[in-house]
């Protein structure tokens, strides 16, 4: 129940009669609330009335201690103001005005001394090693901070002096020769300070580099940027240095690389480390007390501070440097180091690509592409805000492109395998050229078999596959070609296996090292083994057709059987040692066929032309005696024919039994049956006189008529059948040593075989019969003739 408003209550008595006892305790309760905060209020205001009144009372006791001390202060000064007291001390300024010209002189022979010391400490600060004690103590960025604290204070000295003209010729030539060493110091300092700068590695941290931005912008009165901004240029000079050969005539090297790429790593994360905080505080640092109040240049003992800093004007004493610490904010540093980043990358590309144009050896390229990319990875992820996946590629792209066109510059060497035959073909002399060492010529005989076994191994194999001089240069120079070839392809394989985690303790995600390696062991090998099989391909074709357009020129020459032989040993050696590509299987291959033709030819042309002229003009058989059965046939070829096989087998052996083939082998019989089966039918087909169609004689007929003198008085016997029964057994053993399956020329010499039936008169028995003894025959001597067989 809500209380009654107390304010509309006029008496007690109505309280009682108008409401209900609830009510009345409400009210009750209320009433007495009022009456707390009432007496709550008055008490707070007597309270600050009586606080008012005491402060009152001491403003008042404050204004008499005032009033007391001003009233002190103007009696002292009407003391001072006295007559007697103005006429002594107008006396004793007359007095000190009479010394204020040697007290100067004596201030400046001090400020030149210590002007001559300051000259020496800097000097000896900047000169490595030099010195001992305390002014040499600490690091190289201390003795340059230091240093500079002393080229700023010879600076101030100097300036000290004023107008030089109204100085003693002593002290203006001691001040203008130190104002003139000035220079040389500030030149020193600076160059103290950039091969702090340029320095990289275990030996400069952070702390030195910091110092010595500390020195440079002590020494030039520059701000945070102007410090930054000289720190990149020194770095981006730096870096340029590494890679400017030739201005500089410097080795050029792999090493320069990684100092490059380096360098440019460092500065990001050095930039990093200085900048926004660090540089500034330290330049703050030097503005918080004056500069001879600093310790460490008091306690230069060369200087003495203590004695000469009296002499010393209050410009000097009291001189804090001024040096803009706060110029420069994160977002500032930012764009610099971007800009300078961008700058910087490109030049340090550009430095790889000129360098690498010098590096022929593709094992050195891929050195330093494994060195490059591991120093990259390990430390390019260093700097924050950078993607190292930038440079990263950038890298890839100048070494990638270097590494295809020295992989096409050295594919391309193969044509001078065809460049060494055209040479040797323009430079042809049969019986020169061509001359073939013998495995048991005096030469071999003769050699020293003590020496290795190596270069015993190599002249065999030289003369068993009849390498002579001309064949060997051609076949070296592919040898060559094939070994560098061969190690180009094992790098490139090598990369497929190679690892690129980062070696530092950073964690990386799972997925950029994944991506990484991908493109770093999978689609750079495979863009350099696809360019590698693309320049291979191109350049055996090029080869083919330089050989195929050589052979094309000679094959129709005099010397064309010698040259078949030349060229089919080097195609033989270079298909010894074919890439295992598809496209390459064919090389050479469309040659092969004229090549063995001509060199079936050469074999084949002087045994052959024998043959004609002592076998087939003969008109009666030699060895009538030993034919055998009824009736007698021929149980072994006719002397001219066993003649015919030897002197094939012969000249196969002195063309090089290397050269003989299956394929080469199955060319010279067909080549040969076709010629044998051409010079026959022309004998056969020539005219014939009737009366040589007589039976023939008995054998005891024979006998006797073979052992009458020739030449007396008789005619010139007409060919008897005795001689085609001679050709037919022949015919027959020709077509075993001659025989290739399923040919044309098998064929031909089954008709010729046919023929030479015809005009023997034997019965189909006798045929075979002969044909019998033919094939024992071959059967037996088969191997007398290995080459055809």
């Amino acid at each position: 129940m809500a209380a009654p408003d107390t304010s509309t209550l006029t008496s007690s008595a109505q309280i009682f009669t108008t409401y209900t006892l609830p009510q009345i305790r409400a009210v009750h309760k209320t009433l007495h609330t009022q009456i707390d905060e009432k007496s709550a209020r008055l008490r707070t205001q007597v309270g600050n009335s009586y606080r008012q009144l005491l402060g009152t009372a001491d403003t008042i006791v404050q204004m008499r201690e005032d009033m007391l001390s001003a009233q002190k202060v103007l009696t002292h000064m009407g003391g001072q103001c006295g007559r007697v007291v103005v006429e002594n001390k107008i006396t004793g300024l007359g007095r000190f005005r009479g010394g204020e010209d040697a007290e100067a002189a004596l201030g400046q022979a001090a400020r030149v001394r210590l002007l001559r010391a300051c000259g020496l400490a800097v000097s000896r600060l900047l000169r490595a090693g030099a010195g001992t004690g305390k002014d040499t103590e600490g690091g190289r960025g201390d003795r340059l901070v230091l240093a500079a604290k002393v080229f700023v204070l010879s600076r101030l000295l100097v300036s000290s002096f004023g107008n030089l003209g109204a100085l003693d010729e002593e002290i203006r030539a001691a001040v203008e020769a130190a104002k003139k060493s000035l220079d040389g110091l500030r030149r020193k300092l600076v160059r103290a300070v950039e091969k702090v700068l340029q320095k990289i590695g275990e030996g400069t941290g952070i702390a030195d580099i910091l110092k010595a931005l500390s020195a440079y912008s002590l020494s030039s009165s520059s701000g945070t940027r102007d410090a930054l901004r000289r720190f990149l240029s020194i770095r981006a000079e730096a870096i340029t240095y590494e890679f400017d050969y030739e201005e500089h005539d410097k080795e050029r090297g792999t090493d320069n690389v990684l100092r490059g790429l380096e360098l440019y790593t460092k500065t990001l994360v050095d930039v990093q480390a200085l900048v926004p905080n660090k540089l500034p505080e330290a330049l703050l640092e030097l503005k918080k007390k004056p500069l001879l109040a600093d310790e460490s240049l008091r306690s230069l003992e060369g200087l003495r501070l203590d004695i000469f800093e009296r002499w010393c004007g209050d410009e000097i004493r009291y001189f804090t440097p001024f040096i803009r610490h706060d110029d420069l904010d994160g977002k500032q540093a930012r764009e610099m180091l971007t800009s300078w980043a961008a700058k910087g990358g490109e030049t340090v590309l550009g430095g790889l690509s000129r360098t690498l144009e010098h590096v022929s050896e593709f094992k050195v390229i891929i050195e330093l592409r494994t060195s490059t990319l591991q120093q990259w990875i390990r430390n390019g992820g260093k700097a924050r805000g950078f993607d190292p996946s930038i440079m990263l590629d950038g890298l890839r792209k100048a070494i990638n492109d270097h590494l295809l066109q020295l992989i096409e510059t050295k594919v391309a060497k193969l044509k001078l395998v065809g460049s060494e035959v055209a040479a040797t073909l323009e430079g042809w002399q049969s019986g020169i050229t061509d001359r073939q060492r013998g495995l048991w010529d005096d030469e071999m005989i003769g050699m020293d078999f003590s020496v290795s076994a190596a270069q015993i191994s190599h002249e065999v194999v030289s003369r068993v596959y009849g390498r002579n001089d001309a064949v060997a240069r051609a076949v070296t120079g592919f040898e060559s070609w094939h070994q560098i070839i061969g190690n180009v392809g094992d790098l490139v394989e090598q990369l497929r296996r190679q690892r690129w985690d980062n070696d530092e303790d950073e964690i990386e995600d799972e997925e950029v090292i994944e991506a990484r390696q991908d493109l770093l062991s999978k689609d750079d090998p495979q863009l350099l083994h696809t360019r590698l099989n693309e320049s291979l391909l191109k350049a055996f074709k090029d080869l083919d057709e330089q050989l195929t357009a050589l052979w094309k020129s000679r094959k129709d020459g005099l010397d064309n059987g010698q040259i078949a032989m030349y060229v089919l040993r080097i195609l033989r050696d270079i298909r010894n040692r074919l890439p295992k590509l598809e496209g390459i299987q064919s090389f050479g291959l469309d040659n092969v066929a004229s090549l063995h033709e001509k060199l079936a030819t050469h074999v084949s042309v002087t045994p052959l032309e024998e043959f004609t002229t002592t076998t087939l003009t003969q008109k009666r058989v030699a060895g009538r005696a030993l034919w055998e059965g009824e009736p007698a046939l021929p149980t072994q070829p006719s002397p001219s024919t066993f003649k015919l096989l030897r002197n094939i087998t012969m000249s196969m052996g002195d063309s090089g039994i290397d050269l003989w083939t299956p394929a080469a082998v199955q060319t010279l019989k067909r080549v040969l049956s076709q010629q044998l089966v051409d010079v026959w039918r022309k004998e056969l087909t020539a005219p014939r006189p009737d009366s040589d169609a007589a039976e023939p004689a008995s054998e005891t007929a024979e006998n006797e008529e073979n052992k009458k003198p020739a030449g007396i008085g008789e005619k010139t016997p007409e060919r008897s059948n005795d001689v085609f029964s001679q050709w037919l057994f022949d015919v027959h053993l020709l077509q075993h040593y001659l025989s290739i399956s399923n040919s044309e020329s098998d064929k031909t010499m089954r008709d010729l075989a046919l023929e030479i039936l015809k005009k023997t008169g034997l019965d189909a028995e006798a045929e075979r019969r002969l044909a019998k003894s033919s094939g024992e025959y071959w059967k037996r001597t088969s191997l007398l003739f290995g080459l055809l067989t």
